[in-house]
């Protein structure tokens, strides 16, 4: 009895940590701020108003009176408050945490599909197209707490200076065969999930330092 109790609680645990979270902004951050971008080249570039478009996890950028979305094809990290985030193929994540030179990052985006969803129901239209800049005349004239996006994590894993997407068959491609044991162990264990931070960090800890038995 002890165990299918303890059990029902790790899904109901499992279920509301991957609830899904709303925003009431298309930005990370409320207020554009300075952000330091770091080239390929390793030159760093200074940003004086700068934030995170969550619908697609870019770099936006204020000139003058237009937003702009950078081009991401010479930038390699991006500092922006206190948050680190690092070019992963064609987005920004930012880091949850790290075990030694290996990392937790995770790229926060608005889950479209669900999001249309949500417009077709309510029969609301707001302006959400993205040019050569941000249209974002629509999403200014309402009340911001009258948006409501909904948002997704997608969590990548750094491991010896390759990232893969927290998944198991490419964690499992990336890490050495002496590490699949403690792998297995872990992600077998009752509650865990591959969009759970804690579960993700315990995994890390796992595939770089060795069993935490």
């Amino acid at each position: 009895m002890r165990s299918i109790i303890t059990f029902i609680l790790s899904v109901l645990v499992s279920v509301g940590a991957n609830a899904q979270t709303i925003s009431h902004r298309i930005t990370a951050f409320k207020d554009y701020q300075p952000a330091v971008v770091e080239l390929t080249n390793g030159k760093p570039l200074k940003v004086g108003a700068a934030n995170i478009f969550l619908k697609n996890s870019k770099l936006l950028y204020k000139s003058g009176s237009k937003v702009l979305e950078a081009k991401l094809a010479n930038v390699k990290s991006v500092t922006i408050g206190d948050k680190y985030y690092v070019k992963i193929d064609t987005i920004l994540a930012y880091r949850v945490d790290t075990v030694g030179k290996n990392g937790l990052y995770c790229a926060t985006t608005i889950d479209m599909e669900n999001y249309r969803l949500d417009m077709a129901n309510k029969r609301h239209i707001t302006n959400f197209e993205i040019g050569d800049h941000v249209n974002m005349t629509a999403l200014e004239s309402t009340k911001e707490e009258s948006n409501e996006f909904p948002l997704q994590n997608n969590y990548y894993i750094e491991y010896n200076g390759k990232f893969v997407k927290a998944h198991e068959l490419y964690v499992l491609r990336a890490i050495p065969k002496s590490k699949r044991k403690d792998f297995w162990a872990t992600v077998r264990e009752v509650g865990f999930s591959w969009i759970h931070e804690d579960s993700l960090m315990k995994l890390l800890k796992v595939i770089s330092e060795g069993s935490l038995k």
